[in-house]
């Protein structure tokens, strides 16, 4: 194979899984051809993006990309609003850009927005007093629609506790060392940490990894009662706060 081809197709991998897959297919053959028919192991395409958008579709119906985006855009580029933000906060700690394709990976935006929050209600009831001019943007209305909801908070914080067990995963797979061996038991661990949430422990009790994979998690006969659903510690003290009428 033609080297500035192979460096060509290199440089253009990224562009979707059909390229991808062209690029690996070329390989095999090249590396077939000149090691006597000993080809590359196929572990699979990239779940990656499969996985964020699992993360899209679950929360974006609760909107938490409109709300992330808007913190972050409600500030941005406006030296004037970012002023008046740190005159009324005393901080000048701001929210982070939210990433649209990459869902699982926005775990630092969503721990700035949690730790901003008491600050941003600080800014918003200053505007609200008429202390500061109301921005009149669609970022500020955003903003100003989520603080209303009384669950806001917990469901930031349950989104930091899903994105949080997939960390040390991505942290160690995405990486040029030879882990490829340690995959099926890591990727194993880590499909049982996540369903140990909704499902229920007789059902995973001694399950083996090909009996996970045939696992039908649509069966509601399978699914813990809400009461019982782990949201993770953040989302379980936001709730006890608000029941307690603190």
């Amino acid at each position: 194979m033609d080297k500035l081809d192979l460096r060509h197709l290199v440089s253009i991998s990224m562009d979707g899984p059909s390229v991808n897959w062209k690029l690996f297919d070329i390989f095999q053959k090249d590396q077939s051809e000149q090691y006597g028919g000993v080809q590359l192991i196929c572990v699979g395409s990239c779940g990656l993006h499969t996985l964020h958008n699992a993360f899209k579709c679950g929360f974006s119906a609760w909107q938490l990309d409109k709300l992330l985006r808007a913190m972050h855009t409600l500030f941005h580029n406006v030296p004037a609003r970012r002023e008046d933000y740190i005159t009324i906060t005393k901080s000048s700690v701001f929210p982070l850009s939210f990433c649209a394709h990459r869902w699982v990976e926005n775990l630092p935006v969503v721990e700035r927005a949690l730790a901003v929050w008491p600050s941003l209600l600080l800014y918003m009831e200053a505007v609200k007093t008429k202390r500061l001019s109301n921005p009149g943007t669609a970022s500020y209305d955003t903003v100003a629609a989520a603080i209303k909801d009384p669950l806001i908070l917990a469901k930031l914080q349950f989104y930091a506790a899903l994105a949080r067990t997939f960390t040390p995963f991505l942290k160690k797979y995405q990486t040029d060392n030879p882990v490829l061996p340690f995959l099926p038991k890591d990727l194993t661990e880590l499909m049982m940490s996540l369903l140990r949430r909704f499902i229920k422990r007789e059902v995973l009790h001694d399950i083996t990894a090909l009996q996970l994979t045939k696992l039908d998690v649509t069966d509601k006969t399978i699914w813990l009662s809400p009461q019982d659903i782990s949201i993770g510690l953040g989302a379980e003290s936001v709730l006890k706060v608000q029941s307690s009428g603190c």
